[in-house]
Order: structure tokens, then sequence, then C-alpha cells
């Protein structure tokens, strides 16, 4: 049998071992007195005390052993089951610090955390801006939680039309981002274009029996390893707002010279700083320029 005697339970440890110990002292103490003083009348007298003295003092011992050794096997398996909920629960908060809790898809951090991984592994790759329109229209004449199981909806299409070494995530309220990688241009326009479609045909009812129709508009880059992440951002955000411009629901690949999103605070502060310089009496002053 593999089975040890510490694998028997404490009260039957106590009863191996005040055995062993009992019958250790009997033939002990038998061939010690035989060797000493032979065979004599005292012979089993020494024999019973060999017997009963062991056990007196075994027994209690062994108890006390028995009984602080269940303690610790209590105190023990306590710790383990503490130690299990901890790791649980810093699994959860690492969950939900990289991860979006509503739809599932890694949050703004995340994805451009991985962003730069990935694509520091393929020379081709293209990052799309996805936004839903009119979002806004959605969680005023339906609620919130409507507008939330659109956003979940989204995600489900998303996770269905992508490749697996594709990367998606949700990066605004109602805004995702998504990395193609290993994918050309002339693919990243038919693939934004399926999820275009897919999204335009996907069934949506906020309520029974009444349908609303999801579009979304989607701005697309090429995103090579070396380009920094603030001038990716620039161009989808800027291929965007064009697509947006044109009337929604298409999509529309970056292009130099194409006219980027109005920043309307940035935009009247250099204003103001170029007029005033204009005006300055003093001459040779230069502007300062506003820090944005």
């Amino acid at each position: 049998m593999s089975e040890t005697v510490f694998n028997f339970s404490p009260w039957r440890q106590t009863g191996i071992l005040s055995a062993i110990a009992t019958l250790s002292s009997f033939a002990i103490t038998g061939a010690l007195y035989l060797v000493a003083f032979g065979l004599d009348d005292r012979f089993w007298q020494a024999l019973t005390l060999a017997l009963v003295v062991p056990w007196g003092i075994s027994i209690p011992l062994s108890l006390y052993m028995a009984k602080q050794r269940t303690k610790l096997i209590g105190i023990t398996q306590r710790l383990q089951s503490a130690q299990c909920e901890l790791r649980q629960v810093n699994k959860n908060l690492e969950y939900k610090a990289s991860y979006d809790v509503m739809t599932g898809l890694p949050n703004r951090e995340a994805f451009f955390n991985r962003i730069d991984e990935k694509r520091r592994q393929r020379d081709n790759n293209i990052l799309m801006i996805i936004d839903v329109d009119h979002f806004k229209n959605i969680n005023d004449s339906f609620g919130h939680p409507i507008g939330d199981q659109a956003l979940i909806l989204l995600a489900k299409v998303f996770r269905r039309i992508l490749r697996k070494e594709d990367l998606v995530g949700r990066i605004g309220g109602e805004e995702f981002g998504v990395l193609l990688s290993d994918t050309s241009d002339a693919e990243g326009q038919i693939i934004g274009e399926m999820i275009r479609h897919e999204i335009e045909n996907t069934v949506f009812e906020p309520h029974k029996g009444v349908r609303h129709v999801i579009t979304v508009s989607i701005g697309l880059t090429s995103a090579a390893p070396y380009h920094e992440r603030a001038l990716l951002m620039r161009n989808a955000d800027t291929a965007l707002f064009e697509a947006k411009r044109r009337g929604r629901n298409r999509v529309i690949s970056f292009e130099p010279g194409m006219q980027a999103k109005p920043r309307p605070f940035y935009d009247t502060a250099m204003t103001e700083a170029a007029l005033s310089a204009r005006n300055s009496p003093l001459s040779g002053t230069r502007a300062v320029w506003p820090v944005i």
C-alpha cells in the first residue's frame, strides 16, 4: 500500500505511535533485564511496568500532539483558502484594470499598450477608429441601459468578424479601436467595409418589435512599426472626422492633406496670438504661441 502513517487521521496516528512506544519499551526493558539480572521473580514485574508506564505517558502526550496537529491543519487550510481568495481578487482587479467590464474588450490603456507591442511584429498594419453614429440619440430615445446593449452587440460583431491575431478595444464611450495585423491599405479598406456592412445589417431591437439601425463611421490609417502612436491616432481621427463630414456610415482611409478635426480652443488661441503679433507696436517682437 502506498498510504503512509502520515496520511492517517491524527487519532489513528496517536494509537499507532503509542503502540510502537509501548512495544519498544516492553522489548527493550525485557532484554536489558535478562542481560543484567537474568530470569528471576521480579522479571514479570519489570515487564508490567515497561508496559504500563509508556502507555500512561505516551497516550496523553500523543493525544495532545494530535490535537495540536488538528489545529495546525485547520490553520493551514484557512491560509490556503485565503490565498486562493486573494489570487482571485487580484485576478479580478487585473481584469478590471485592463478590460472594459461591460463589453469584455480591452480598455483604452490596455488597447494602446498592446498595439505598440503587436505592430512591432509586422511591417504592415492598419489602425481603425470606429465611432457609432448618433449614439446619443439611442441613449436619449431608449435610455442608457439600451445604449449599453448596443455597445455589447457591437463587441460581439467585432469578435465574429475579426481574426484571432487582430486586436479590438473600447477606447471611448461609443468609440472602438481596431488593429489589423499584417494588413495592407487595400485589405484594411475591405475589412472596414465588411465591419460597417455587418453592423448596419445586424438586428438591434431596443424594445420588442422596435428595430433600430445602427451605423458606424470608420477612419483608418497605416500603422507601421516606426510611426509614433500620437501620429497614428491623429491620422485615424482625421480620417474618422472626414467620414462623418461626408455624411457618416462610411469608411475613409487617411490621406495627406486631409482636413483635420477642428480644435476650437487651440485654433482660437492661435488666431488671437497671430493677430496680437501683427498689431503689436513693437518691431521685432516674437509672438508667444499658446501651449496646449
